[in-house]
């Protein structure tokens, strides 16, 4: 008090003479009193609030507080494409019981009207890719049976034009002329080798040498003059050429080149396809093969022989009536017969002549003509029936791959059709949305009002996947609590921990912490990017019927427990000039700084390891020194922990505000 009153002595005498007034007294004291009590003690030493140093056990923990919530819980959100709106949901809080499970309750009805009308759509579209996969399919099973009539039609006109061919010159025959006709692929085979050498010729060389006057490719043997007949013929009938003698090869046409005339505008690939376009016409000598011996039994054949036996009957039968008209004649010379009746025998002689002449004639023109005609039109006749039935294989084949490309096209089309029958129907299943267990409904989106998520009601807009109802197991809940960075090298699992649910303070609620997070908690990073927070369950043991998800709970997590340590209130810590230090009574009743080293803390208290006794009184706020408060000794953290050494990891915390032990 004499501190005090001196004080105010002071502190009176700097006030003006105007306000020593009898009428100023009063509200000067006031305002004296109030700079003295914001200005606090400025002595050396000031007397406060105290605490004596204990030692015994101290329980390290770290204490946040958090929500409770269900380990387990059925999210039920909107499957349905697109937005739709809620038409009908339960009231929040609604108690799912086993029997709405099995009677199929509808927690929550989505609009479907979009969904009804738009499976209507998808139902004509299924119905004409089932129409079109049908006959598709019944046109596919068409095609495999005209291929197969088509083709055995091909075959048998070509066998029946070969059996002609052979009957008419004789299997024997037949088949010796067949081997001497050239496969069609290995002709065209062997042009097109011969035309990509000539190509690469033409390649090395802009311009071919002068034409000679061997021909490409080079013949040898000319062919041979055709008679006036034979010409006669093939004007006539459009015969082919008159065959050469046998055992001679058809020689190439000759080019009209006039000497000296260079050929430099023609390539080799050019005179390949010009030598070719002369050498597509097949020509077969039928003359070599005219003997009655080799024709067998065909009807060339018998035709042949008949002719030779016709023109011996027609020989002898000139033979005979030659006789006969010589002895007529004799008999004419003595006459002994008529004139008339050597006449006779004379017309009957030229009869003869002619009937000889007519027979050889007869069987010349067959052999020259008729046979050879006869044989290239059977074998013609043979030849096209062959590319028919090969263009029919092709052409069975490009029909049935057009069948079997739209078949497949229907049958994309209608697993297509299908599927999206299938996913409407699911849609318009998926907008009930049933029950299926045991809880409390709690509508959905409430903690993430960053997002744009309209509110979960009747009326309400939601989109696909947005999350609509939750409803958690209460058999197994847990408080989710967000534990500092400072803390975090602390928790770990399966440390104890006490739960203090705010509106049941007076119940003792025991649990186990059964996760931590590896990475800070980033939902609300935005706000403050400066505080990283790590999410931590703490699992709740037992079952409490009245207890319900997102209840607020302060959870104290036990880190370890210090058996035997001397401790201060963490407030009576503060740091000077880089230490530590205590404010502790001396045996003058004053207050003196020393030294401490200190070790772990919690939210209250904090271990002394030397500098302190037991039962050393302390102050719990510093004081303030005029010296320290103007040269700006005493720094403060914004974080309210000192910035001194660290013992065990931790930091002892600078002077806090905090009052009381």
């Amino acid at each position: 008090m004499t501190s005090l009153f001196a004080r105010l002595n002071k502190l009176t005498q700097l006030v003006p003479t105007q306000f020593k007034k009898p009428v100023y007294v009063v509200p000067v004291l006031l305002i004296v009193l109030g700079a003295y009590w914001l200005a606090g003690d400025t002595e050396d030493t000031v007397s406060g609030t105290i605490f004596a140093a204990r030692r015994g056990p101290l329980n390290i923990s770290v204490i946040e507080g958090g929500s409770i919530e269900a380990l387990e819980k059925q999210e039920v959100k909107s499957e349905v494409m697109g937005q739709t709106k809620i038409l009908n949901i339960v009231e929040e809080g609604y108690s799912v019981t086993q029997e709405d499970i099995d009677s199929g309750k509808v927690l929550v009805e989505l609009d479907a009207t979009e969904l009804l009308d738009k499976q209507v759509t998808e139902e004509l579209g299924y119905q004409n890719s089932l129409a079109a996969r049908t006959e598709a399919r019944e046109q596919y099973e068409i095609q495999l049976n005209q291929n197969r009539s088509d083709i055995t039609a091909a075959e048998l006109e070509a066998k029946f034009a070969r059996m002609d061919f052979e009957k008419y010159l004789g299997k024997q025959c037949a088949a010796k002329i067949l081997a001497e006709i050239p496969d069609e692929k290995e002709k065209e085979e062997t042009l097109v080798e011969v035309l990509k050498e000539a190509i690469i010729e033409d390649a090395d060389a802009k311009k071919v040498e002068e034409v000679t006057s061997e021909p490409f490719p080079p013949a040898e043997a000319a062919p041979a003059e055709p008679t006036a007949q034979e010409a006669k013929t093939e004007a006539t009938e459009g015969a082919e050429p008159a065959p050469a003698d046998e055992g001679k090869a058809e020689a190439a046409p000759e080019p009209k080149v006039e000497a000296d005339t260079p050929a430099d505008t023609m390539t080799r690939a050019e005179e390949v396809v010009e030598y070719q376009a002369g050498q597509v016409r097949r020509h077969i000598d039928f003359s070599k093969y005219i003997d009655p011996e080799l024709l067998g039994s065909g009807d060339a054949g018998q035709k042949l022989r008949k002719f030779e036996d016709d023109y011996v009957m027609a020989k002898m039968k000139l033979g005979q009536a030659s006789t006969k008209f010589a002895g007529t004649e004799r008999l004419a010379k003595k006459e002994f017969v008529t004139k008339n009746e050597l006449e006779d025998e004379r017309l009957t002689v030229e009869q003869a002549k002619i009937a000889l002449a007519a027979a050889e004639t007869s069987k010349q023109l067959f052999m020259d003509y008729e046979f050879p005609k006869e044989a290239e039109k059977l074998l013609s006749t043979f030849e096209e029936a062959t590319r028919k039935l090969e263009r029919a294989k092709k052409l069975a084949v490009s029909k049935l791959a057009q069948a079997e490309a739209k078949l497949k096209s229907s049958e994309a089309s209608y697993e297509l059709q299908t599927q999206k029958r299938k996913q409407i129907a699911e849609q318009i299943e998926k907008c009930k949305i049933k029950a299926q267990k045991v809880g409390l409904v709690v509508y959905g989106g409430g903690d993430q009002f960053w997002r744009n998520d309209s509110r979960i009601e009747e009326g309400a807009t939601v989109r696909e996947q947005q999350l609509i109802i939750t409803i958690p197991d209460t058999n197994e809940m847990a408080v989710k609590i967000k534990v500092h960075e400072s803390h975090i090298n602390q928790i770990e699992k399966g440390q104890k921990a006490k739960i203090t649910v705010d509106a049941y303070p007076d119940e003792e609620i025991w649990g186990e912490v059964t996760k931590v997070a590896v990475l800070p908690d980033s939902t609300n990073r935005w706000m403050n990017p400066d505080v990283k927070v790590y999410e931590t369950a703490v699992r709740i043991d037992g079952v409490y019927p009245w207890m319900k998800p997102g209840m607020s709970a302060q959870v104290e997590v036990f880190v370890k427990e210090l058996p035997d340590v001397l401790y201060v209130p963490i407030q009576a810590v503060s740091s000077f000039e880089g230490q530590r230090v205590c404010y502790r009574k001396n045996a003058l009743g004053s207050f003196e700084r020393c030294a401490v080293q200190s070790g772990e803390y919690n939210d209250e208290f904090i271990e002394i390891s030397s500098g302190l006794s037991e039962g050393d009184e302390v102050l719990l706020r510093a004081p303030v020194i005029p010296e320290d408060a103007h040269n700006g000794e005493r720094k403060k953290k914004s974080n309210g922990k000192p910035d001194g050494e660290k013992n065990g990891g931790q930091a002892a915390p600078e002077t806090v505000s905090k009052g009381g032990a």
